[in-house]
């Protein structure tokens, strides 16, 4: 069994972050601290990675990014808009891919520790309560990219899925669209509890009764979603709502596999819009986000915070300009959504 720094810092009832310090030989770790992990590091025979101990040691600024796929058109926008910024400010980036593994994902941030980043930027789908308690062990600033926390532990960027999803459904019901059904990846998604949340309201407000049946959950890629199209059609919906692109698409070719008239039959309308909707025939409807934005303001966010920490690990004064007053729902900061009609809507 490999020992690593996370055992050590658990043993020692320290974070990671303190754990990284004292292999590092960093004098900020007071000595009774820098002893006891010392001890356990001897105990449980812990050796740090060389190469990682020699780019620790270096004075260099960098961001650590934690992305679910590396393939996935998100991702990579966002990694631009993120890349933008950093270059700005000087911060070199390591890019870590998850493949949707939460086991993998500490692993990562197990290795950003190692490194030292000065900050990590989240980009997966859903944060997990054990991935949350993971980074909030390691104690390095984290922001959240298209995607939205448990709580107010740590700043996060997105749209306003709720009443994105809200007014969204509003405009179908208006329509005398009833039969909705929405795609979800899974129920522990806080994204997609936010647009469930949207969608009862706007059922809600038109005396409509919520059908949990058309809520369909298990599908965030094309190739799971292969088959959805049967489940959607024993519902008998009229419009599908999907959380990603991908699932957007394969609903749309299992509809021409089957001769099925778009949008006559079925509207299809995706929360995503990458660039992957412009290239289907036809162009599939979304919630529009800006997504590089999303990415860049991330990374802006995350600057001014790791500047704070930076003050207050040193003593020095900040002021609460350093970090931006949000908005009224604590660290959650919205950006703008607009529906975009294309050729699978009416």
């Amino acid at each position: 069994m490999t020992i690593t720094i996370y055992d050590v810092a658990r043993e020692a009832k320290v974070s990671m972050a303190t754990v990284s310090r004292v292999v590092n030989n960093n004098p900020n770790v007071k000595e009774a601290t820098r002893i006891k992990v010392k001890e356990v590091i001897k105990r449980l025979k812990y050796t740090p990675n060389a190469v990682a101990r020699g780019l620790a040691s270096k004075k260099t600024t960098t961001i650590g990014i934690v992305l679910p796929d590396i393939a996935d058109f998100s991702s990579s926008e966002a990694v631009s808009g993120i890349e933008s910024v950093a270059n700005m400010y000087k911060y070199n980036i390591i890019l870590a891919n998850s493949c949707h593994d939460k086991e993998k994902e500490k692993e990562i941030f197990n290795s950003f520790v190692s490194k030292q980043v000065d900050g990590i930027i989240y980009l997966g789908h859903s944060l997990s309560d054990s991935s949350k308690k993971y980074l909030e062990d390691i104690n390095i600033p984290v922001v959240l990219s298209g995607n939205i926390g448990i709580d107010d532990t740590f700043y996060s960027i997105n749209i306003n899925y709720e009443e994105a999803s809200y007014n969204l459904v509003k405009e179908f019901l208006e329509k005398g669209k009833e039969n909705i059904s929405i795609v979800i990846s899974s129920y522990e998604s806080q994204k997609a509890q936010r647009i469930i949340k949207g969608y009862k309201k706007a059922f809600s407000e038109f005396n409509k009764d919520f059908n949990s049946k058309l809520i369909v959950d298990g599908y965030k890629s094309y190739k799971e979603s292969s088959h959805v199209l049967k489940r959607i059609k024993e519902l008998d919906s009229d419009v599908v709502i999907t959380m990603f692109d991908e699932v957007a698409l394969s609903i749309l070719h299992q509809t021409q596999d089957l001769n099925m008239d778009v949008p006559k039959e079925l509207e299809i309308v995706s929360f995503e819009n990458t660039r992957l909707l412009d290239m289907s025939r036809p162009k599939i409807s979304s919630v529009f986000h800006p997504i590089f934005d999303i990415g860049a303001v991330a990374m802006r966010i995350l600057t001014k915070v790791i500047d704070v920490e930076k003050a207050k690990s040193k003593g020095e004064e900040y002021t609460e300009d350093e970090i931006e007053t949000l908005n009224s729902n604590g660290k959650e900061l919205y950006l703008p959504h607009r529906i975009i009609h294309r050729q699978t809507t009416k």
